[in-house]
Parts: C-alpha cells; structure tokens; sequence
C-alpha cells in the first residue's frame, strides 16, 4: 500500500498494532492532559503508553524501553524536555514537541523534532502523526 492510500485511522492502526512491544513515550507534566492523551493513544490501539512527568522519570523510562515515538510536551516546570528531545534524536527515535506556544519552540531546539504538535490537540491530530510514521515506514 502507497503512503498516500493510507487514512490517518487506518494507519494508525497498522502501526499501532505493530507497536506493542515499544509503545509510546508521554512527556507531560499535566496529569489531566497526560491522562487524556494516553486514552486517545490507547483508542488509537496503543497497548503501551508510558507517561513521564519530569525529565528524570523520561529518561528512566527510555532506560527500560525504547518508544516507536514520543510526544513530548517543551515546558516541564522549571525546566523543558530538551535533554530527553537530544537523547530521543541521539538514538533515532521519531518525536513530536507538544506545547501551547506553537512553532517558536522548534526555534529552541536543535533536536530532529518532526513538528510541532499545538495543545489543545485531537485524538485526529494523534491519529495523523502516526498516520506518518506509518507513511515512513512504507517509503
């Protein structure tokens, strides 16, 4: 199948489904958006979706797992998610930032960022970054 006879649902099924053993990496420091957006991940077909509030608790989790991708929200606090963006782009790991301010943030960055992802998102715009990765992987 041509990446352009993919819809974002089906799509996101494929890799999602090819996802189990990685999941995704959630870095957010919002418990309700985490919360939200973990549920869209696992309607997408997510069994797996590791939420990190922190820098500290990003990296444990890349310790025990490598992601298929990540969503990673810039401001955490007192502090952003920049080391967890290098070490994601160091290991070849697809990422998206998450964040209010839109595209100045890929502006602070100097990682592989594919995007910017503006909140509040939708579990169609969740369903479109996986509908890329799936469209990569076929290319």
């Amino acid at each position: 199948m041509a990446s352009s006879d993919i819809d974002p649902t089906s799509g996101a099924r494929d890799v999602a489904g090819s996802a189990s053993p990685n999941g995704v990496l959630l870095v957010e420091d919002s418990m309700i958006i985490a919360m939200d957006a973990e549920e869209m991940l696992r309607q997408i077909g997510f069994a797996k979706v590791a939420i990190a509030g922190s820098v500290d608790g990003a990296m444990a989790e890349l310790d025990a797992n490598t992601p298929l991708f990540a969503m990673l929200d810039f401001n955490l606090g007192d502090s952003t998610s920049e080391e967890v963006a290098e070490r994601l782009s160091a290991e070849g790991v697809p990422f998206w930032f998450v964040t209010g301010y839109g595209e100045a943030v890929k502006q602070l960055s100097d990682t592989m960022a594919r995007g910017v992802l503006q909140k509040p998102y939708t579990r169609q715009d969740i369903e479109a970054l996986v509908a890329s990765l799936n469209g990569a992987a076929n290319t």
